[in-house]
């Protein structure tokens, strides 16, 4: 199956889930691949998010790239509460998040 040229225009980081146009359904719950955008290049196409998000996050964090924007708290909240790394100080708002997961554990 050959991918179309896919213009990224200006991603630092980015999931882009390519998705079958046999489909009937509006809302697409399994994507033909889904592939890790880092600085506007395709660097790895794999089948499932889980495994897309961790490789992207393992990229960011090992080329000490800055996380997205509008997704720094999220970025910040696996890297020092989910997988342990670093460990840092919490702001407020990750501390509180923390602090009812493990209310609830």
């Amino acid at each position: 199956m050959e991918e179309p040229e896919t213009e990224l225009g200006g991603v630092s980081v980015a999931l882009l889930t390519v998705i079958s146009d046999n489909g009937t359904s509006q809302v697409q719950y399994q994507p033909v691949t889904i592939s890790v955008v880092i600085e506007n290049d395709i660097v790895v196409s794999l089948p499932r998010l889980a495994d897309a998000f961790l490789v992207m996050f393992g990229l960011i964090y090992a080329l000490h790239l800055s996380y997205p924007k509008g997704l720094t708290n999220t970025f910040e909240f696996t890297q020092k509460v989910l997988l342990g790394l670093e460990d840092g100080k919490l702001s407020p708002k990750l501390q509180t998040l923390k602090n009812d997961l493990m209310m609830h554990v």
